[in-house]
């Protein structure tokens, strides 16, 4: 899924989500979230969210579910998989605001996306699976060269501010020097 067919799947649930008088909030991680906020990013396989409301879940699942339809999308678009790999205390200033859908009219859809640094901190957890191609390996690093970090000790300390009380991954925590050794080249004309 490219930007435009996210955007177009949002206006989508924005509309369904008017309709019905309900104004839904989805928080997005993952691929996503880092291509609505950043250019490197082309392309996501599907949208990885939370609905921070308990009590809009369903009307937010049928608002995707006719995005679904509407925009020739797969059932599972829109998961919330990654529910398993926020940390308990999960707090809204761990998100920024994305836009409300549909755009320049009332909005039916409110989605938050979660902030480079905390992309950069789940990324770092992930480590501790293999992904297609070490796709999160270089999002870590293509994040954490946007946050400015310079050091295997800020890597670890991103990790620990969002996820206080966890300890990361052995396996995980091996990858920071090959991380810190990217991002020091990565920053180099």
């Amino acid at each position: 899924m490219d930007i435009d067919t996210v955007v177009r799947a949002f206006e989508s649930m924005g509309r369904y989500l008017r309709k019905r008088e309900v104004v839904g909030e989805i928080a997005v991680y993952g691929g996503t979230a880092i291509l609505l906020q950043f250019p490197w990013r082309k392309a996501t396989e599907d949208v990885d969210a939370t609905y921070p409301e308990l009590e809009t879940e369903g009307v937010i699942k049928d608002a995707a579910a006719y995005a679904a339809i509407e925009c020739g999308l797969p059932d599972d678009w829109l998961n919330n998989a990654v529910g398993g790999f926020t940390p308990k205390d999960e707090r809204d200033e761990f998100f920024l605001l994305h836009g409300d859908y549909p755009r320049g009219e009332k909005p039916g859809l409110r989605v938050m996306v979660a902030k480079p640094e905390y992309l950069c901190a789940m990324k770092l957890k992930a480590l501790a699976r293999e992904s297609y191609q070490d796709k999160d390996f270089n999002d870590l690093v293509e994040l954490a060269v946007g946050a400015g970090v310079t050091s295997e000790s800020e890597l670890s300390d991103l990790f620990s501010n969002f996820f206080p009380g966890e300890t990361l991954d052995p396996v995980a925590a091996a990858r920071i020097p090959e991380a810190l050794k990217a991002i020091v080249g990565r920053r180099m004309p």
